[in-house]
């Protein structure tokens, strides 16, 4: 079931699209309690679908938490790369747009309303209250950290809206709620506390930078020093990735740049990139962005 709501606040309007399916659970938090949280949803992607205009969230952050799979999101024309486990933020009034979300991409995500003067927030104290929305509003918009906290609260918000009436629900909602903002704030400012040496970090480095090396996982864990199931263990949790859907991912970001920049042949650049095929590329590239490196090309000569 869908459903569109127009939320009204000081005169403007926040058209939202609830529904409750297997694909997208999007609800509504004011009848329940909690009416500084007008959309509360994840996402999950079956299939690609085409990306969202660019627009606004005026007077709300929307919080948005990677799950499974890689998302392209614009915001105030600079892109980010949101692997799994990242954060993202969408200030008030900040244009963005997600230009791609490929197929079995799962993705928690709330709008939060800005605190009103002389009205309850959260049920927290005003003082308490200006403080966590200035900190959110000071956060950059792409969060790489542990995050584990503000996954716990996602699922415990989805836990107590999913039960019956009561004062106990909307106490579990509120703290749940409060839990997620203060995570979030605190996964950014504290990196994930990870031990592994310098050397992953220059071999992560140099697959962003040369993404067509050939590099089987055992010699990859060499320049680790590291044996092949700990270096695997530790690369995922680095970046949210197994080490061949993180070089393909990098492929593919390295290829919208070569589309955009140069007017080398399709099937070469393919091949450049350590494609064994311009087919093999292509399928990548749509099943990713949803259209082919051909469309691509074309639609960034046609912006220029």
């Amino acid at each position: 079931m869908n459903l569109t709501k127009n939320h009204r606040k000081n005169g403007r309007a926040l058209a939202v699209i609830y529904s409750d399916t297997p694909e997208r659970r999007v609800f509504d938090l004011t009848p329940v309690g909690l009416p500084e949280v007008p959309a509360l949803g994840i996402s999950r992607y079956q299939q690609v679908i085409a990306p969202i205009k660019a627009h606004r969230h005026s007077e709300c952050i929307e919080i948005g938490l990677c799950l499974r799979g890689a998302l392209s999101l614009m915001n105030q024309g600079i892109e980010h790369r949101v692997m799994p486990g990242d954060i993202y933020l969408n200030k008030p009034d900040e244009t963005h747009c997600l230009t791609a979300h490929p197929r079995g991409t799962i993705v928690n995500w709330l709008l939060l309303r800005a605190p009103l003067k002389n009205q309850p927030f959260l049920r927290l104290k005003t003082r308490e209250a200006r403080d966590i929305w200035s900190r959110l509003n000071r956060l950059p918009c792409h969060v790489i950290a542990k995050t584990d906290a503000v996954r716990q609260a996602f699922a415990h918000l989805f836990k107590y809206h999913d039960q019956p009436p009561s004062p106990y629900r909307t106490v579990g909602l509120n703290t749940a709620c409060v839990s997620l903002l203060m995570g979030v704030i605190d996964a950014s400012s504290h990196k994930a506390t990870i031990t592994h040496s310098r050397l992953i970090d220059q071999v992560i480095e140099s697959l962003r930078e040369k993404p067509e090396r050939k590099a089987s996982i055992d010699s990859l864990a060499r320049e680790a020093g590291m044996s092949p199931s700990l270096f695997i263990s530790q690369f995922k949790h680095l970046t949210g990735l197994p080490p061949y859907h993180f070089q393909l991912a990098c492929r593919l970001e390295k290829s919208k740049c070569l589309l955009a920049e140069t007017a080398t042949p399709i099937t070469k650049l393919a091949f450049d990139l350590g494609f064994c095929a311009s087919q093999h590329f292509s399928s990548h590239f749509k099943r990713a962005y949803g259209i082919t490196p051909h469309v691509w090309r074309k639609q960034k000569r046609h912006a220029r």
